[in-house]
């Protein structure tokens, strides 16, 4: 018989990705904005591709994954960006968070050096469950080991949900800043609408620069990031340099019920195609079992100046790694 895992969610998860009202938490959202805020949907001006992998906690064999995907850009004759999003984020061998939306900002100028995004978002959570990775104890024999068969278990349905969220962000010459509000519909992932199952109002507050050494080609980047949801609050702060096509990054984020793990990130930009690799570790708190390393991240940015230029009100230059 294949082997089957005996998979305990809220322990696996711990305080960094809680089953009940929680996001996943992916240290740095670089190239994940659109999803986080909307009204960064087609700050960059010209379609931008972006495409991530994720793998959470990899030295403790948990599973934990995660990949998103978003294509987004900035469209003249609807006067802002548009774009489409989409993760998946499984949780183990049973459970999987699959996530799809559709997000628009209208961008305008409100002075000589101030411009102003406000987007919403529309998206559909699927929360699907593997049934036949669940193991009871009622399916463990002490002397032949797994037999399955336990009668104590209902399977739940898979079950999709509707969820919306709304940000505003604001830009001046390379200056930029952004607020948003997710889950403003507050959907519950069970089948039984317990209010614990609730994922809670994401609310975030980013900002951050982009600044250029002179002639030599050299930029830096540096952001910062305060996410806050129920009683978890996520610090982030970090800066990236730019220099002739190579990229690099370090940061340090600190979750209040967590821990504090610094991340190190290494990217090539062979235009128009830019290749990411990020690494975090866990510098203090947490448990004893979970040092070390805490998320891998592999990134694959395209964009298409070369097939469409469109010129939007303001280019933002986002962080990437």
């Amino acid at each position: 018989m294949r082997p089957r895992y005996i998979t305990f969610i809220p322990g696996l998860l711990l305080c960094m990705m809680p089953l009940n009202g929680q996001d996943t938490w992916y240290g740095s959202v670089s190239g994940m904005q659109v999803m986080y805020n909307p009204a960064w949907t087609g700050a960059a001006g010209a379609p931008v591709l972006n495409i991530s992998a994720y793998s959470f906690l990899p030295g403790n064999g948990f599973a934990l994954k995660s990949i998103y995907a978003s294509c987004d850009g900035y469209m003249p004759g609807l006067h802002g960006g548009a774009g489409i999003w989409i993760s998946d984020d499984i949780l183990g061998v049973v459970m999987n968070d699959l996530r799809a939306g559709a997000s628009y900002a209208y961008h305008f100028r409100a002075g000589r050096n101030l411009y102003i995004n406000a987007g919403l978002t529309a998206s559909l959570v699927n929360r699907g469950i593997r049934t036949g990775s669940v193991i009871l104890p009622g399916d463990i024999d002490p002397f032949r080991g797994i037999t399955g068969g336990s009668s104590g278990y209902t399977a739940p349905a898979n079950l999709s949900r509707f969820d919306l969220g709304a940000g505003i962000a604001f830009s001046s010459e390379q200056w930029y800043g952004g607020v948003s509000v997710m889950h403003l519909t507050q959907p519950s992932l069970s089948d039984d609408q317990q209010e614990h199952d609730r994922l809670k109002r994401l609310y975030t507050l980013n900002a951050g620069a982009s600044f250029k050494a002179g002639g030599k080609g050299l930029a830096l980047n540096p952001s910062a990031a305060l996410f806050a949801q129920g009683e978890d609050v996520t610090v982030y702060l970090g800066t990236e340099a730019l220099f002739k096509g190579l990229m690099s990054g370090l940061a340090i984020w600190h979750a209040s019920r967590g821990f504090t793990a610094a991340e190190t990130s290494l990217g090539w930009d062979a235009d128009p195609v830019k290749f990411i690799l990020s690494y975090s570790y866990i510098l203090a708190g947490g448990d004893a079992l979970f040092k070390g390393t805490v998320l891998v991240k592999a990134g694959l940015l395209f964009s298409f100046n070369n097939v469409e230029k469109r010129r939007a009100v303001h280019i933002i230059k986002l962080p990437v790694l």
